[in-house]
């Protein structure tokens, strides 16, 4: 089943990011919501026990796409998008933290350099939302941290799946920030998207091998 799910995810995404630069905006409505429906499915199958990482991830990935939704609108609503992928991070955070992994404290010195020049890139460019990214950039970097703390502590394939996903979610947000206060750029919108749904695919597969505790096929 995760096959069939991941093929679904893949061409939904593809076709969403010809729709968006096509500028097709009822296909970009019905395709962005496909494509994490499908990505949430493929941790909600096969049914079984919710608590600790999967239930956390699986409220992570409901609240993006609450956040994909919100920003998909015309116009956009940016705070309460920005808002509903804070909290999908937030309870991301709180998932990695029940696999019990002690902190990888040597991986946080690079995470943070990484969010600093982020903010810094975008700092000029925010106005009156700086408090808001600031907070934002915050949250992902913690993310990102306790993610590669799983891997570092776990060193499975699943769990290595699930740290690029955290990875790969930060640069498409670096991308998206950029592009949208600093520099628009032609390719953005491809690297954005293709990223992002990449890093939640990752992030969903991840998370389903370590809750069943054995890799799932991709």
């Amino acid at each position: 089943m995760t096959i069939y799910l991941g093929v679904v995810a893949l061409a939904s995404g593809f076709a969403h990011i010809v729709a968006d630069y096509r500028r097709a905006w009822m296909a970009t409505y019905v395709l962005k919501p496909l494509t994490m429906v499908a990505i949430i499915a493929a941790v909600l199958l096969p049914p079984g026990d919710y608590a600790g990482l999967r239930g956390w991830i699986i409220a992570g990935l409901c609240l993006s796409l609450t956040g994909d939704v919100l920003l998909m609108l015309r116009p956009a609503r940016f705070l309460a998008g920005l808002l509903a992928f804070l909290l999908g991070h937030l309870a991301y955070c709180v998932g990695f933290l029940t696999t019990g992994a002690a902190l990888w404290w040597p991986a946080l010195f690079p995470v943070v350099i990484a969010g600093l020049v982020m903010a810094r890139l975008l700092w000029p460019g925010l106005g009156g939302l700086r408090g808001p990214v600031a907070t934002y950039v915050g949250v992902i970097v913690v993310m990102v941290w306790l993610a590669l703390s799983v891997w570092h502590g776990d060193g499975s394939r699943a769990s290595a799946w699930l740290a690029s996903g955290a990875v790969l979610f930060m640069i498409s947000d670096s991308v998206l920030g950029y592009a949208r206060f600093r520099t628009r750029f032609w390719s953005a919108q491809a690297i954005t998207l293709g990223a992002y749904y990449v890093a939640q695919w990752l992030i969903a597969i991840g998370t389903r091998a370590l809750s069943m505790g054995a890799a799932a096929p991709i």
